[in-house]
């Protein structure tokens, strides 16, 4: 019984200290309020909405893929897909989209709310499969988004294999194409 409290007492000041006692919070200061589980929790991937992001059974927000950036679909009028995007939607769907064998690791939640996870199915790392599929990049646009640099030399396979997007003879990475296409209008 002792230990029960304990444990009770321990969860709550944890949860006191990560909240800030309910005090609002500064945006850069934003708490993690999920779950972190390093064992994974078992989902059920209802949607695949593009080759990074996807819809979980039961989770409020839209969760995107950890360490990876695949390439962008059409967000309509002035915002053309990019090369491999269907793709790379494709591919993640036949990987997660209403499989069993299902696990999740979140390690972080994005700017716009929703929550930054590993996939994993039957064991396999499926975000660091995309990128060796070569249908993501690693994301490196910047050292926050990249966790895992064992993504890197999946890149490195996917690259030197030539699969999916580096068959092209220049491919751009999507954070440099939601800069150059969509908002400068310097589509290639």
């Amino acid at each position: 019984m002792f230990k029960h409290l304990m444990f009770a007492a321990g969860a709550a000041l944890t949860f006191l200290i990560a909240t800030g006692g309910g005090a609002n919070r500064p945006a850069h200061a934003q708490v993690i309020e999920f779950q972190r589980n390093s064992a994974g929790s078992s989902v059920f991937v209802d949607r695949v909405l593009d080759g990074d992001t996807v819809i979980v059974r039961g989770w409020s927000q839209r969760v995107r893929l950890a360490n990876i950036d695949a390439p962008e679909m059409s967000h309509g009028y002035g915002r053309p897909g990019q090369p491999f995007s269907v793709q790379s939607s494709r591919w993640l769907a036949e990987q997660l989209e209403g499989k069993s064998g299902v696990t999740v690791q979140c390690v972080d939640e994005d700017r716009y709310g929703r929550r930054v996870c590993n996939f994993y199915r039957n064991g396999e790392h499926v975000n660091k499969a995309a990128v060796r599929a070569g249908i993501a990049w690693a994301n490196t646009a910047s050292a926050r988004y990249l966790r895992d640099k064992t993504v890197l030399a999946a890149q490195e396979e996917a690259r030197a294999a030539r699969r999916g997007i580096w068959t092209q003879a220049s491919p751009v990475p999507p954070w440099q194409w939601r800069k150059d296409c969509w908002e400068r209008h310097l589509c290639s």
